[in-house]
């Protein structure tokens, strides 16, 4: 558990406690419920047990099955626990991380165009594109190599394509069109 990551809370499970406790189950359940959530769960995932101060009672030992946790993961993070250990994700996208979302695509796009165009897997094109979209000019002037290796383009040309050539049908704003190289 970390407490950077999620917000942890630990509340009593009343019918595992009611078993033990009878009619102190409610003050026991508050111990639970005021205690430190986070040392409470990182003690009963280290060894099962922990001890409790209650008003009335002193120390009761409380097990996993006693405890109830929610981890509630902090804006921005997905986060997932099993058998005691965390994985955590940052879900922020930086323009950097989105523009590389957006370089593959413009893979994927121009991969279904070769195909639905008839070309055979090894067959080099030509390539011409053209956008007024500003992260889609930043996508090509930073991984337009990239692109262009992935696609088996011999070359690539930002302006109006060449008569003849096969234009590529696409949602994202640019214009993409090839040819058998």
């Amino acid at each position: 558990v970390s407490g950077d990551l999620v917000d942890v809370t630990a509340k009593a499970n009343f019918r595992s406690l009611g078993q033990r406790f009878a009619a102190e189950t409610p003050t026991v359940a508050a111990a639970i419920a005021q205690s430190d959530a986070h040392d409470l769960v990182r003690t009963l995932r280290a060894s099962g047990a922990a001890t409790v101060e209650v008003p009335g009672l002193g120390d009761v030992h409380v097990t996993t099955d006693d405890v109830v946790v929610t981890e509630t993961p902090r804006e921005g993070w997905s986060v997932a626990s099993d058998a005691g250990e965390s994985v955590a994700l940052d879900l922020a996208i930086s323009d950097d991380l989105r523009r590389a979302g957006l370089a593959r695509e413009l893979v994927r796009v121009i991969q279904e165009g070769r195909k639905n165009a008839g070309l055979d897997i090894t067959d080099r094109i030509h390539l011409w594109w053209s956008s007024v979209d500003a992260d889609l000019r930043e996508a090509w002037a930073r991984h337009g190599d990239e692109i262009a290796a992935e696609v088996l383009a011999v070359a690539v040309t930002d302006g109006a394509p060449p008569e003849g050539a096969q234009g590529i049908e696409t949602e994202l704003p640019v214009s993409l069109s090839l040819r058998r190289g």
